[in-house]
């Protein structure tokens, strides 16, 4: 009996550990199968194993990041990437659970709102001791806002970076004899042209929901900088002020007044988001470069463009990201590195992104004739450079997940007249002040 028990124990053990596993993309070995993230100096064939989790293959599909993989482990071939992939709205709980089950991946894919969080709770290594190594001008090719020390320490190498603008249907527009708008006030006519629920017509698809927490980035805070406002000024809350009102306001009046956006707009996720847009039946999408590659794999015969989001009182958009970070917890540390260490070059950066039609970081790609001669990806490069306001909000929000599922919350608040634009913009400083006061105390 006590046998049993033994074996129904590490029965149950082995079934959790299976659990907490990412999904490897890749196929394994004709001599067995992968080895779990995180083993010590996981080998076959002699060759180092690295793994990779990201969530990317579910969004531009296997063969494009293979090109990276292939091209890695050319320049690398005593070591293997293996290319773990979970959809974007999973892969921040996973990496949690694979953290708190010691089996981490070797790289962990840390968007800019989990990097904070991910370096306080010890998931990521600081690489201050790598990136000291490097050749200067790769050291001044990563500086920027990304790259900024957390709390005198540097957790991740920027790989993706990008701004939001405005995707256009071309032949809705056409139709409508609407030009591309340029302001608020010519957003809201265009819109309102657009816009025909008798045939499923609708000038824009966007979504409120608090999962995944990103998409407050997409809907509402490029409103507040555009109406003049901030989202944080020097480690505080900026955003309850009288711009973030009037942002507010002009948000809940597309979507409850005009009635031009997408039914469901407090249900609907980014998948659904998209997916309206590559239909063909909506005008207008807020998105990043990184969806140029999306709507070109779910819809290939969409006509569509990308210009500069619509100035209010000022041109503004939020820039975001990806960094890849070094598991803290994770034993082939020098291998993983050299990855890292590859996709943050211009080289791999370039790579990377003519694979994926993903904007980069690295400062010398950004001047590659890939982005300033591309029809969509220069209208990033351009926003970002001469917008009146662009503002990087992630890196520097302490628990930026939960603080930007409370933002939302309070949005929702609003959009459902539980409270006003003022009493919801509180309500939410108030919860982010106190994160930033506890993070200021540790």
């Amino acid at each position: 009996m006590k046998a049993l028990r033994v074996i129904t124990s590490v029965s149950s053990l082995a079934l959790l550990l299976a659990a907490c596993s990412p999904p490897a993309t890749t196929a394994p070995d004709a001599g067995g199968t992968k080895p779990a993230p995180g083993t010590q100096e996981a080998k076959t064939g002699g060759k180092t194993q690295i793994h990779w989790l990201q969530h990317w293959v579910n969004e531009q599909g296997p063969d494009k990041i293979n090109e990276v993989k292939k091209a890695f482990e050319q320049k690398n071939p005593d070591i293997e990437l293996i290319i773990d992939d979970l959809p974007f709205a999973q892969e921040h709980d996973k990496i949690v659970s694979l953290d708190l089950a010691g089996m981490p991946p070797d790289i962990i894919t840390v968007s800019g709102a989990w990097l904070s969080e991910f370096a306080e709770a010890g998931i990521i290594a600081p690489l201050d001791d790598y990136i000291n190594k490097l050749p200067k001008d790769y050291q001044d090719a990563i500086q920027g806002p990304m790259s900024l020390p957390y709390k005198g320490k540097r957790y991740g190498i920027p790989i993706t970076n990008g701004n939001i603008a405005l995707f256009y249907n071309k032949k809705l527009l056409q139709e409508a004899n609407v030009k591309v708008p340029t302001t608020w006030d010519e957003f809201v006519e265009a819109s309102k042209k657009l816009t025909d629920p008798s045939k499923n017509r609708y000038a824009l698809t966007g979504n409120i929901v608090a999962e995944p927490p990103t998409v407050i980035s997409y809907e509402v805070f490029p409103f507040i900088l555009q109406a003049g406002g901030k989202i944080i000024d020097n480690n505080k809350a900026a955003f309850n002020t009288k711009e973030g009102v009037e942002a507010l306001n002009f948000y809940k009046s597309l979507i409850k007044d005009h009635k031009v956006t997408t039914p469901g707009e407090l249900s609907a996720g980014e998948k659904e988001k998209r997916a309206n847009f590559s239909a063909g039946n909506v005008a207008f999408m807020f998105e990043g470069p990184w969806g140029v590659a999306i709507q070109k794999k779910a819809n290939p015969n969409l006509d569509f463009g990308v210009a500069p989001l619509p100035k209010g009182k000022v041109s503004g958009t939020v820039a975001q990201g990806s960094v890849l970070g070094l598991a803290a917890k994770g034993k082939n540390k020098d291998a993983a590195w050299k990855f890292i260490e590859f996709m943050g070059s211009a080289e791999g950066q370039l790579l990377w992104d003519k694979a994926t039609n993903f904007f980069p970081y690295n400062k010398v790609t950004m001047k590659d004739d890939f982005f300033q001669k591309d029809p969509y990806l220069k209208v990033f490069v351009d926003q970002f450079e001469k917008a009146d306001r662009v503002e990087v909000i992630d890196n520097f929000l302490p628990q930026a997940n939960d603080l930007r599922k409370l933002f939302t919350v309070e949005v929702q608040n609003f959009l459902t007249g539980k409270k006003t634009a003022q009493q919801a913009l509180d309500d939410a400083a108030a919860k982010w002040n106190e994160a930033f006061q506890k993070i200021e105390k540790k």
